[in-house]
């Protein structure tokens, strides 16, 4: 927190609260800079400061190129890494220093120069902020900063996701009457594009005119390679699909039961 009492009535305040209520714990630091969670904090002559805060125990490890996930699982670890490094860093020079510590990161880990490229790019592009990237101009990344700052969470978008699901289900609407939903197990080597490969086939003998099928949508989803996890561990089904079943010791009881009345 920010604020203009002095140190002494800061910690007052502190002191008070915890008196309040046992449960609150309040680790108490007051300095020019400081780190909480992700982000370093600095007090630059009364503006803050904000940059991304990297522990002395981390290491540039992340999903690798090569493993057996589909392409857009890769493009979003580009975007997460910037998105992430424009809402905590207050400054254009900052950022830039953590969009080249991304792309060194991309590179140890296989991303091919390409590939990160061309998402950078169309990251920049999907905000207007071209400039930014090639320019560092300062303007054009305190709209950015701004705009990502304010956006959503990952768990505000998906509560209002469920909002606007269950409106649809109470008005009974079915609206996927003209799509087709097609799995299939992603892998890499041949059947990298298999999901190219599919489309052409599926324009050519079931998009032609006069088909029933022309305005019907085709939607291609992947499914992982099963891994030792799913193989050994079997998690506890979720407490609604739980919900009256009867536990196994009542049910063994009630049968031994009616064995003695019989």
């Amino acid at each position: 927190m920010t604020t203009n009492l002095t140190k002494e009535e800061i910690l007052r305040e502190l002191e008070e609260t915890t008196k309040n209520d046992p449960n609150i714990k309040v680790t108490i630091t007051i300095n020019q800079a400081l780190e909480y969670l992700d982000a370093s904090i600095e007090n630059n002559n009364g503006q803050l400061k904000t940059t991304i805060y990297h522990k002395t125990a981390w290491e540039p490890h992340i999903l690798p190129y090569e493993s057996d996930h589909p392409r857009h699982v890769h493009a979003n670890i580009i975007y997460i890494m910037l998105v992430r490094a424009a809402r905590i860093c207050s400054t254009v020079e900052d950022f830039d220093t953590e969009r080249l510590s991304a792309e060194m990161i991309l590179l140890v880990n296989g991303y091919p120069p390409k590939f990160i490229q061309y998402h950078l790019k169309n990251f920049f592009l999907q905000f207007n902020a071209t400039s930014t990237w090639t320019e560092l101009n300062t303007v054009s990344y305190e709209k950015l900063h701004q705009t990502l700052l304010y956006k959503p969470t990952k768990r505000e978008t998906k509560t209002n996701v469920q909002l606007n699901d269950q409106l649809i289900q109470n008005q009974n609407i079915y609206e996927h009457k003209d799509q087709i939903y097609l799995h299939y197990t992603f892998e890499n080597g041949p059947l990298l594009n298999f999901k190219k490969e599919y489309r052409k086939i599926w324009q050519k003998y079931y998009v032609y005119p006069g088909s029933r099928l022309k305005h019907t949508r085709l939607i291609l989803g992947t499914l992982l390679n099963r891994t030792l996890e799913d193989l050994l561990i079997h998690k506890r089904p979720r407490r609604d699909m739980l919900t009256g079943i009867k536990r196994t010791t009542d049910a063994t009881h009630h049968t031994t039961a009616e064995r003695f009345r019989q």
